[in-house]
């Protein structure tokens, strides 16, 4: 009897410790910051990301692992014997041994069961995806496990696109970022977004090295890590660096510089420059999108899904374009940064079956974007990560790419081709 209080009684002052642990490292105590949205999830400003050295992480985590071992810790001490032979601490898990979890969990120490470089699993039946050249881990998922095609031993690639190839570019500065190119059969190309700045230069090698007749240029919006490449590449033609490109339209629509000012401001800089950078171009080459209107670019088509958004939350993001593109009878759906409520009113004006589509690219980098029923909606066989490493492992606990990686499991997806293993090539 004595010895069943004493564990009541510690078992107590671990649920204290666990509640005061979980409040420090609650996804909103950062709310101050400038970055910290409505929903106290923050989002990287990508100039910060670019600034992160390579042996540090964007958000340290180790209190996440510290609330999963007091919990287990609960658990077992409130089981009638003050054990249980099925519960594993994250920490043991991962062959950590402090508890107050610090450093970064590795993937050494953990269970033996490998079948590859994505396998290295934390338990007798888990893969965790990421290991290879991860900077972060964040050991079992309760939302499941997804191992990507860059991540398999053997990755055969069925020519699905008729001809066309489709390329999801990876980050140069390791920050989160959208730069598509879909080769056409015929050879021109459609880009979407392009990425940071610092993807500028890679950007156009790319293009360049595919004949450099971009016959479509995409912008879902106007943030720095969708339509920075472009500006670069349009301020440096401006300064006479010729890169022999040649750009016949680009399709767009950005609200007046000034709504981006009250409405998005720590986006307003990119929104005003490339803004005021389509001033010096020729009027044939811009063209504003609306619902419904279609791109024809040799046999691929081009759908705008709906006119820009003005909500209520997560305004820069909802005020992005959707594009959906035809190839060869695959269908591709480019949601570019849409959030939950502009995935709602989408969603609610074309109905699921117009969403419906063979491939989809993730929205907001897989993470605080559209929500399930969207993506039941869409029910791809194929999802695109524009992804880095540290982002894919939901590095800190207020990042929910793990939770879409679970709606991803359960829709059964089986192809995930994801940009922290570099370029990524459909064709």
């Amino acid at each position: 009897m004595r010895q069943r209080r004493q564990r009541r009684w510690f078992s107590g002052m671990l649920v204290t410790g666990l509640f005061a642990a979980a409040m420090m490292h609650a996804p909103g105590v950062e709310s101050g910051s400038a970055n910290a949205g409505a929903n106290g999830i923050k989002t990287h400003n990508p100039e910060e990301i670019s600034a992160v050295g390579a042996g540090q992480l964007p958000i340290k985590k180790s209190g996440f692992f510290f609330t999963e071992y007091l919990a287990n810790e609960v658990a077992r001490l409130q089981s009638p014997n003050g054990t249980d032979s099925n519960t594993v601490s994250p920490l043991e898990a991962t062959g950590q041994g402090n508890p107050a979890g610090q450093g970064t969990p590795s993937a050494q120490g953990n269970s033996t069961n490998q079948a590859g470089p994505a396998s290295q699993g934390t338990g007798s039946n888990t893969v965790v995806a990421g290991q290879g050249g991860s900077r972060g881990s964040t050991g079992p998922s309760i939302y499941g496990t997804i191992v990507t095609e860059g991540e398999k031993e053997v990755q055969p690639q069925d020519a699905i696109l008729g001809g066309a190839t489709l390329t999801l570019l990876r980050s140069q500065s390791d920050s989160q970022m959208l730069s598509a190119i879909l080769q056409t059969s015929q050879g021109n190309l459609i880009v979407v977004d392009g990425g940071l700045g610092a993807d500028g230069d890679y950007l156009r090698s790319q293009i360049q090295a595919r004949g450099s007749h971009v016959a479509a240029w995409l912008i879902t919006h106007p943030h720095g890590d969708h339509a920075g490449a472009l500006y670069r590449i349009l301020q440096d033609e401006a300064a006479g660096i010729q890169s022999g490109i040649q750009i016949d339209g680009i399709y767009y629509s950005f609200a007046d510089p000034e709504w981006y000012t009250v409405n998005d401001p720590t986006e307003q800089t990119m929104a005003h420059a490339i803004i005021g950078s389509f001033s010096g171009l020729p009027e044939t080459m811009l063209n504003t999108v609306s619902r419904g209107q279609t791109i024809q670019v040799d046999d691929v088509t081009v759908q705008v899904m709906n006119d820009r958004y003005e909500t209520s939350s997560d305004k820069g993001n909802n005020a992005g374009i959707v594009y959906k593109v035809w190839v060869n009878g695959k269908s591709i759906l480019f949601l570019g940064d849409m959030a939950e409520e502009g995935g709602r009113r989408l969603l609610s004006e074309v109905g699921a079956e117009a969403l419906k589509s063979d491939i989809v690219q993730m929205a907001h980098h897989g993470q605080n974007g559209v929500d399930e029923e969207f993506y039941k909606a869409a029910n791809p066989s194929i999802c695109l990560w524009p992804t880095p490493q540290w982002l894919w492992d939901s590095v800190g606990s207020r990042y929910r790419t793990s939770e879409t990686k679970g709606w991803m499991t359960h829709l059964n997806v089986q192809k995930h081709y994801c940009t922290k293993d570099g370029d990524q090539t459909i064709r």
